[in-house]
């Protein structure tokens, strides 16, 4: 599930302005001035950065200085990623060069519903506009945006087919992400943050320990569901390096141990596009277990 922390910065004029601004101006010149004016006054106040730093530094063994350059190209291609999704909403599309897709157009087919777990890595609502969903599909997303801005999404969403289902303001009602399961639709969902620290389970990336939100697991094993992993990562030239990988865990082990299998292939296919992309695991929240 998004977590609080996950809320867009900028009003709603802000988010308007961006919109108009990206219908008549070179996208680049918006990046150029991001990375300039926007970021470095961000990395100083924003804790995301220093969740950045210390998982450059503690996790990936990078010294200070690159550390500290690795946090800055981070945010950079964080805040390129965002710029992308209101893009997008002004009527841009991006080339995405996607892998996986025939067999989960397969799986599509069947009278069954399906789980597609993402990561805060790269911009997986990209490779959302990219999928043709042959079946009703639910994202769920944190409830608590702007207004102007869910509207956005709700309306972006709403031209393929996807619904939004709010979630993280307590005004949800779990039966809505059930039922949309128990009538073989899809759910979106992203496992890489946790609302509950009650309800996590553990797995390990780089070889560190860490907290996933148990949610979306539970949801798949408790329905005997196949899971997708689906992700796009920003390339060099502006398009999207799209990717939907079958997670094929044992349906016949004891939930428990499917939970946890599961679990270690999402986290396993976490490091495979860390692996390739470095600089994109935009998942600036505490979920490391110092042992």
């Amino acid at each position: 599930m998004e977590n609080k922390n996950r809320k867009l910065f900028g009003n709603a004029w802000m988010h308007r302005t961006l919109i108009v601004l990206l219908k008549k101006v070179n996208i680049r010149y918006v990046y150029g001035f991001m990375e300039v004016f926007v970021i470095p006054v961000a990395m100083l106040f924003s804790p995301g950065a220093r969740f950045a730093y210390q998982y450059f530094r503690k996790r990936r063994g990078q010294g200070c200085l690159k550390a500290l350059l690795s946090t800055y190209r981070n945010h950079c291609l964080f805040g390129q990623t965002v710029i992308d999704k209101f893009a997008m909403y002004a009527g841009r599309e991006f080339e995405i060069h996607s892998k996986g897709q025939d067999y989960y157009y397969q799986h599509l087919k069947k009278d069954q519903p399906i789980v597609m777990l993402h990561a805060h890595i790269g911009c997986s609502e990209i490779a959302g506009y990219n999928l043709r969903q042959s079946k009703p599909c639910n994202v769920l997303v944190y409830g608590g945006e702007k207004k102007e801005f869910m509207e956005y999404r709700k309306n972006q969403f709403a031209q393929m087919g996807f619904k939004l289902i709010p979630v993280g303001t307590g005004e949800m009602d779990i039966m809505d992400i059930v039922d949309c399961l128990d009538r073989g639709e899809a759910l979106s969902v992203y496992a890489d943050r946790f609302s509950n620290p009650k309800k996590v389970i553990h797995s390990k990336i780089h070889g560190f320990k860490v907290n996933l939100s148990r949610g979306p697991f539970s949801l798949a094993v408790n329905r005997g569901v196949d899971v997708y992993m689906v992700s796009a990562m920003k390339m060099k030239d502006g398009s999207y390096d799209g990717r939907i990988t079958f997670l094929d865990y044992d349906k016949t082990l004891p939930h428990r141990e499917q939970r946890q299998q599961l679990a270690d292939l999402y986290t396993a296919e976490i490091e495979k596009i860390l692996s390739d992309y470095p600089l994109q695991w935009f998942n600036y929240f505490d979920i490391w277990v110092d042992e």
